[in-house]
């Protein structure tokens, strides 16, 4: 009686447990497994012998893993820790044998990948595998890959109707909101925030010194590393010499940078207009809600936002709607 009740407390235990194998080539004999929960961050590591490595740890169908070796290459495999056994062949493309939400990534990862760049067959996948999951960590897998996506924290709580509380809490989910409430904050018809920083000669230089003084105020946020930000420069450059006698100001604002490479790639590009240096500091795109660079605004003379997400030469095209 006593050893059929363990029995069935083993059996009943909720762990999961990972069976992993991997051709041991002279590449990946002495490396490193790596399993990683994709949300919280936390990474637990195994040696692989004689080509096989294991995990063990509590089962949690509210995350997901990753399996990874710390050595360059494809190798990676998507699981759902629920109870149960995982097995992880390194050497396959179809790498992981676990349970169903397991198999609810993989389809649901195919099914992007069937999409390719139709956009409503996209959402369609999104979609119908969000809404069947919504209390687990495949919805949170899903929703990880669309919250770029959201334009407003409106829409993000109606797609959010009914989620568990870990999904609507989520730091990834409650960062995406704050970031939305700035974009709400500063979107055309509001007033600008405002940004300090330094000149290259470390000398104080704020956005208003600029922006609601009369100037209609062109603001580029950009990095001396963004590829996209260093295309743009150009066009601004040929902002400041055609629109300067309309009342223009360009002003680039540096962020997300080091100050060396920022000061080099101002003399680089030819910049002559002032640039706000920030000095790594994240307030200034949190308070516009900026997660992605280049963003190019334009303030009108009162200090209100007039338009965001310029580029190129809509640029030119933006400001002809307002300078005369």
């Amino acid at each position: 009686m006593i050893l059929i009740v363990a029995a069935t407390v083993a059996c009943n235990s909720n762990t999961f447990s990972v069976t992993g194998t991997v051709t041991p080539t002279e590449e990946v004999k002495d490396a490193m497994v790596l399993m990683q929960d994709i949300f919280s961050g936390a990474v637990d590591t195994a040696m692989i012998v004689d080509g096989k490595f294991a995990f063990k740890g509590e089962a949690d169908p509210n995350t997901v893993k990753v399996i990874t070796l710390n050595v360059p290459g494809p190798r990676r495999a998507l699981f759902v820790p629920e109870a149960g056994k995982v097995t992880v062949d390194l050497d396959s493309l179809d790498c992981v044998k676990a349970g169903k939400l397991t198999d609810g990534i993989r389809g649901f990862m195919k099914g992007i990948r069937e999409a390719g760049n139709d956009e409503d067959a996209f959402m369609a996948v999104v979609d119908s595998t969000w809404a069947a999951n919504k209390t687990n960590g495949l919805g949170m897998f899903v929703l990880s890959n669309i919250l770029p996506m959201f334009e407003s924290e409106a829409e993000l709580d109606e797609y959010l109707d009914g989620a568990a509380d870990f999904i609507k809490n989520n730091e990834d989910v409650l960062k995406e909101r704050e970031a939305l409430k700035a974009v709400e904050a500063t979107s055309a018809g509001k007033p600008f925030k405002e940004i300090e920083g330094f000149t290259a000669k470390g000398e104080p230089l704020k956005l208003s010194d600029f922006a609601g003084n009369g100037y209609y105020t062109l603001v580029d946020f950009w990095a001396s590393w963004c590829g996209p930000c260093k295309r743009e420069i150009p066009f601004l450059i040929d902002i400041d010499k055609k629109y300067s006698s309309k009342n223009v100001q360009v002003v680039g604002i540096n962020v997300w940078d080091k100050e060396p490479a920022s000061l080099q790639a101002v003399e680089q590009l030819g910049i002559k207009y002032p640039v706000i240096f920030t000095r790594d500091d994240r307030s200034a795109t949190d308070n516009y809600g900026i997660q992605g660079i280049p963003q190019i605004l334009l303030i009108g003379p009162d200090g209100t936002i007039l338009e965001r997400n310029l580029r190129g030469e809509g640029i030119a095209a933006a400001l002809d709607k307002y300078v005369k």
